[in-house]
């Protein structure tokens, strides 16, 4: 087989198998790709009709010029960012993780927008706790720009970024806030009117920058969750890597009473997990296990069908039936370890309750006894991903 054929392992878009649960992301696609056109085409529509006044009066002063640049500029920003969604959303990123202090790249980013800051009038509050983290450095970079982007777009005073650790389990936490309607157009909102329970201006704050933010923090498998209240928003970012979140930790957990993480935190969600399961009971039971952990979970029935599904696109585990194990397998599963030796593989055994880990470094995989799905399987999935990253 020509592994070239292979995809990534974070490619998110690929032909559904046989059996999914996951939705089909088609309409929001559709609609990400109707924003992108609005936010190039309104201002593009603006420059040229000052061009055309431009073109029948011959005359153009100082300030409409600046503002015939700042059009041109932000329908090509819009451009650019649509493309840095698609290529991220492709998936192929390859990222080459490395031991970060985020605390240090975070000042630097505002160092770097200080000038632009000040010229919009926009004051940053910071409280940033020591913290070091695995990412890759391009990609942490962009995201850190991607959040000014965001916050500058939308805020209507100060912003606020603190930086500190969650105690359990040891994430570092980057918190941004700030007020995207002004004080007088909140409170004047009536009492108890839907609008003040529900998130204001939503199109407006689910701008392209936005959008940029939440595929950079699905690429680098980081926890993201917006809150809008009133007039303000807050985002909270989670890297589950942290320096001092090590594997040693990791495999400390009580894998016998089943380490599930919370619904806030988890820090799998995004991830890509192919289930190779001929019987549906132990897809349904796979299913119900892993419910609260937002992974995104494919079924496939064949061995055939699990490589047409990795040539669209490696999954980040891949959780088979032992009854599927022959030599088709055999060659399946090298394919795929020559293309990402470190893709996570989980075997689901005939009966009992036993629970294995796999060794670091070989080539042997981590067990789970089909008894054992209920209470195993999550910390089985949350110790092979680790080991990975």
């Amino acid at each position: 087989m020509d592994l070239s054929e292979l995809g990534s392992p974070t490619s998110p878009v690929r032909p559904r198998p046989v059996e999914a649960a996951a939705c089909d992301g088609s309409d929001a696609a559709w609609q990400l790709a109707c924003q992108i056109g609005v936010e190039v085409a309104t201002p593009l529509t603006q420059a040229l009709e000052r061009a055309l006044e431009l073109q029948a009066t011959g005359r153009i002063d100082r300030p409409g010029l600046h503002l015939l640049v700042s059009q041109i500029e932000h329908a090509r920003r819009a451009s650019m960012v649509g493309q840095q969604i698609a290529r991220l959303a492709r998936g192929g990123t390859q990222q080459h993780n490395e031991n970060l202090n985020l605390t240090q790249a975070l000042r630097e980013v505002l160092a770097q927008r200080q000038g632009e800051l000040d010229s919009r009038g926009v004051v940053v509050k910071q409280v940033l706790k020591p913290a070091e983290v695995i990412v890759d450095a391009t990609l942490l970079s962009a995201l850190l720009h991607t959040l000014l982007d965001w916050a500058l777009r939308h805020a209507c005073s100060s912003v606020e970024i603190q930086l500190d650790m969650k105690s359990w389990p040891a994430h570092a936490r980057l918190v941004c806030r700030f007020d995207h309607l002004p004080p007088d157009r909140v409170a004047a909102r009536p009492p108890g009117s839907r609008a003040a329970a529900m998130p204001h201006h939503a199109t407006e704050l689910d701008s392209l920058p936005w959008q940029l933010l939440l595929q950079l923090a699905r690429t680098m498998q980081l926890s993201i969750e917006r809150r809008d209240v009133g007039g303000s928003s807050m985002l909270t970012l989670e890297f589950p890597q942290t320096a001092n979140d090590s594997l040693e930790g990791a495999s400390s957990f009580d894998v016998s009473s089943g380490f599930a993480p919370s619904g806030e935190s988890r820090p799998l969600a995004g991830n890509q997990v192919l289930v190779m399961s001929v019987r549906r009971d132990v897809r349904n039971q796979v299913r119900q296990a892993v419910a609260h952990m937002g992974l995104t979970l494919d079924f496939v029935t064949t061995t055939d069908a699990a490589r047409e599904y990795c040539q669209q696109g490696l999954p980040h585990a891949i959780i088979y039936e032992s009854a599927l194990y022959d030599s088709a397998f055999d060659r399946l599963r090298g394919d795929v370890r020559q293309l990402c030796p470190e893709l996570a593989w989980i075997e689901i055994t005939e009966q009992g309750e036993a629970f294995e880990i796999s060794s670091f470094g070989g080539m042997s995989m981590a067990r789970v006894g089909r008894d054992a799905i209920g209470t195993s399987l999550p910390s089985a999935l949350m110790f092979e991903l680790a080991k990975g990253l």
